[in-house]
């Protein structure tokens, strides 16, 4: 566009500068006979139009660099805009890709530390009535993996007995009888067993579980509640 503006306006003055020299050839005579003044009156009419086309043509050709500039910025922001989204996106894929790896190096890390741990559980022994009260028992048994130096703490305690060391208990083998003596009650009792042992990594672990007396059924029933690992 700002080419043919050129070329229109080169067209338009050389067509004006040639009607104004055949005019002048024309009358010639009467152009020489031109006083200074005149001369400088007849030059000022002359140039003047090609001035004001020529100013003219400049600020259409303004005008339009201008607007060209302005779709020029308009697109470079809409490609920033466009760039940003993209960058967004591919933010919020890693953060989402991270947290899965996160999620699934922590299910992992938990499947290992299963492996290692030892599994515990409680089963109720024989009960009968004593002169204290009531006498019945209790042992563990270990389905996971090995576990030494094992202590079991009852909070608070079952009658006289607040801990017991279990020594160690490999796959599949059970403990020895734990013996109670308690007096009867007339409330449900409960509270809280510890297991505390040694794995094979080398690794101190705790174990957290409750137990319950009832009133009507008093066996000593333990059940897992959560497990608790220390460096």
């Amino acid at each position: 566009m700002a080419k043919k503006l050129e070329f229109w306006g080169a067209l338009g003055t050389v067509g004006y500068l040639l009607l104004i020299v055949v005019a002048v050839a024309l009358k010639f005579e009467d152009f020489q006979q031109l006083k200074l003044n005149e001369l400088g009156d007849f030059l000022a009419g002359v140039f003047g139009p090609v001035a004001f086309l020529w100013l003219v043509l400049g600020f259409l050709q303004q005008g339009r660099e201008l607007k060209l500039s302005t779709d020029a910025l308009r697109l470079q922001a809409e490609e920033l805009k466009r760039s940003v989204e993209q960058q967004s996106i591919m933010a919020t894929a890693a953060v989402q890709q991270i947290a899965s790896q996160k999620a699934a190096l922590q299910l992992q890390e938990q499947e290992i530390e299963r492996s290692l741990s030892a599994i515990f559980s409680a089963s109720t022994g024989s009960r009968q009535g004593v002169p204290e009260g009531i006498k019945t028992s209790v042992y563990f048994q270990n389905t996971g993996f090995e576990a030494r130096e094992i202590n079991v703490v009852f909070e608070p305690p079952i009658g006289s007995i607040s801990s017991v060391s279990l020594g160690k208990l490999t796959k599949g083998s059970r403990s020895n009888i734990i013996d109670f003596i308690f007096p009867t009650s007339s409330e449900d009792r409960v509270g809280q067993c510890l297991i505390n042992y040694l794995r094979s990594d080398g690794r101190r672990v705790s174990e957290e579980f409750t137990y319950s007396i009832p009133t009507d059924n008093p066996f000593v029933f333990i059940e897992r509640r959560i497990e608790l690992v220390d460096d």
